[in-house]
């Protein structure tokens, strides 16, 4: 009993996790702390799903810090580093921190973001469904993401129905217009460039973009995997496979 009220106590694994404070307003304020290493973010979703405040994530090791503000069971608003970023950065930064295991985390109850012009709003039960759906299909085509030098172009101006599609279109369809690779299309984004690969993939399997000439640079590694494989073949006719002349 806290303040002459019940309180429900959390799991063995996570107790240590767990800063509990004194009642306000009626409402039992708990703060929650710790390291990615023994709690990831998939943990966390669930018991964040019923909380308002913001979650801060630090000691990133591809990241700097990020913070999730979560209000009535949704993830209202993302900022990284101190600024809030759209739903398409948040989608590929969300990726990031699911396969986070190095980093600490701490939740600050009540807290609200002072900025957030791209609301997001994403029911908090849904999320970890989205990524690990999207982390599914990434794989299944890993071995066939394009180049990050080949240049794609818009076929076609029609905004796709599937939301993360849709997101990256809205961001992506104006340099797509002129021709862009995923490398120069991720540097203009700020998401990594195997993200902007994959959806360039998807949107190329729709016959919304069409891959064009290839970049300078996989021209030239053509080139030089072909000269390689030349001189390699050479090598092997007057050389043999012990390296010794061929009589």
């Amino acid at each position: 009993m806290e303040g002459g009220k019940p309180v429900a106590r959390p799991t063995t694994q996570i107790k240590r996790n767990f800063r509990y404070t004194n009642w306000f307003c009626g409402v039992l304020i708990v703060a929650i702390f710790g390291n990615l290493t023994h709690m990831s973010l998939d943990d966390l979703l669930p018991f964040l799903s019923s909380r308002d405040g913001a979650l801060e994530l630090f000691n990133l090791k591809r990241l700097p810090q990020v913070t999730l503000y979560f209000r009535k069971g949704q993830l209202h608003c993302v900022h990284l580093g101190n600024k809030p970023i759209d739903a398409l950065q948040a989608r590929s930064v969300i990726g990031e921190l699911i396969s986070a295991r190095k980093g600490s985390f701490e939740f600050i109850p009540g807290a609200m973001a002072k900025s957030c012009p791209d609301v997001l709003d994403w029911p908090v039960d849904r999320i970890l469904i989205s990524i690990t759906t999207t982390f599914d299909e990434y794989a299944q085509v890993a071995d066939r993401l394009p180049h990050a030098d080949t240049l794609f172009k818009l076929t076609h101006i029609t905004v796709p129905d599937d939301t993360r599609l849709s997101d990256f279109w809205k961001r992506a369809h104006i340099y797509l217009q002129e021709g862009v690779s995923a490398q120069q299309l991720a540097n203009k984004l700020g998401m990594p460039v195997d993200h902007t690969r994959f959806y360039l993939l998807k949107l190329q399997q729709l016959g919304a973009v069409v891959a064009g000439r290839a970049h300078k640079a996989q021209r030239q590694e053509r080139r030089a995997g072909v000269a390689s494989r030349l001189l390699g073949s050479l090598k092997k006719r007057f050389f043999g496979e012990g390296g010794a002349w061929s009589h």
